[in-house]
C-alpha cells in the first residue's frame, strides 16, 4: 500500500494550505489508525460515518448483503428495487398526504437540480 507524502502533496488536490498529513491505514468507530497503530479521534469525519462511526457492524453487514445482490443500478426512478421502495414507503407514511413522493439522489447538487426541474415542471 502506498502511503507516500510526496504523492499526496503532488498528485492530490489539497483543500487547505496546511493539510494534517496524518497517514491513515484504517478506521473503527470514532478512531482513525496510522500504519503503526497510533490512534486518533476522528473529529472531522465525513457524512457517511459522522453519525454512527467507521465500520459500524450493522452497516458493514448491510453492505455485504447488498454486494451479493448488486453494487449499483440507476436510482432515478428507472428500475424497481425493494430497498428504495421500502424507504419511500416509510418516508411518505410519515409526511402529510400531499407529500407522497420521494426523489432519491446521491448529493446535494443533484437534489438542487431535481428541485429546480420540479419547480420548472410544476410552474
Amino acid at each position: 500500500m502506498e502511503f507516500s507524502q510526496d504523492i499526496f502533496l503532488n498528485n492530490i488536490a489539497q483543500t487547505t494550505d496546511s493539510p494534517y498529513l496524518l497517514t491513515i491505514d484504517r478506521a473503527e468507530g470514532i478512531y482513525l489508525y496510522s500504519p503503526d497503530g497510533k490512534r486518533y479521534t476522528d473529529l472531522i469525519s465525513g457524512i457517511g460515518v459522522s453519525n454512527i462511526g467507521h465500520r459500524h457492524p450493522k452497516v458493514v453487514d448491510a453492505i455485504k448483503k447488498q454486494i451479493d445482490k448488486h453494487l449499483h443500478v440507476m436510482v432515478y426512478g428507472e428500475f424497481i428495487q425493494s430497498t428504495p421502495n421500502l424507504l419511500a414507503q416509510k418516508i411518505t407514511s410519515l409526511l402529510p398526504k400531499n407529500l407522497n413522493c420521494c426523489y432519491f439522489v446521491n448529493s446535494g447538487t443533484e437534489a438542487n437540480e431535481g428541485a429546480l426541474k420540479l419547480a420548472k415542471r410544476y410552474t
